[in-house]
């Protein structure tokens, strides 16, 4: 066996027992979500995001089929710049953290969390959501969620990551309300 071929047996050993620990107790989909969202913020890690990625971003890691059955191309225009403002600030917020400083687990995981819980408990509006859903913290403060991602089942594609609250009713934003 080549000095090569073991460097990459052993680098797979090593990738696939950190994940491993890393996930432990995820569901399977839960482990595509967090691989899609990582994904993501390392593609975007030290660059902007401007709407030449759309595209891409689209292809790879953002789930936005939901509007092209939309017949108005002025609706799905609007949709496309809203997305746009709206992806921008997320890159950026991300940056403003730091990368290294955030990190996500499924929102089970905050079960103990009573405030933050509450709308995906059993009587909560995004109960039905629950296993499509990762919470992002900052490392420094684990036990205090910034945030909640909503990912498309099929795909494992982002597909929300923004809740209204309106009224106590919580729901989460995705394109086709837009």
């Amino acid at each position: 066996m080549t000095i090569q071929k073991t460097l990459k047996i052993l680098l797979f050993l090593l990738l696939t027992t950190s994940s491993f620990a890393q996930t432990k107790g995820w569901t399977k989909d839960e482990e595509h979500f967090y691989a899609t969202m990582k994904s993501l913020c390392e593609h975007f890690k030290g660059k902007t995001y401007d709407t030449t990625q759309r595209d891409f971003v689209f292809k790879e890691f953002v789930y936005f089929d939901n509007i092209l059955g939309d017949t108005s191309k002025i609706k799905i225009q609007e949709r496309i710049k809203w997305f746009d403002g709206l992806f921008y600030q997320m890159t950026h917020f991300v940056d403003s953290v730091g990368l290294e400083n955030l990190e996500a687990k499924p929102t089970t995981f905050f079960k103990d969390n009573k405030t933050f819980f509450e709308p995906y408990d059993k009587d909560g509006e995004l109960n039905e959501l629950l296993p499509l859903t990762l919470t992002y913290f900052d490392k420094r403060r684990p036990n205090e969620p910034i945030g909640t991602l909503l990912f498309e089942p099929k795909t494992h594609k982002l597909l929300a990551w923004v809740i209204i609250n309106q009224g106590g009713y919580r729901y989460f934003l995705t394109f086709n309300l837009v």
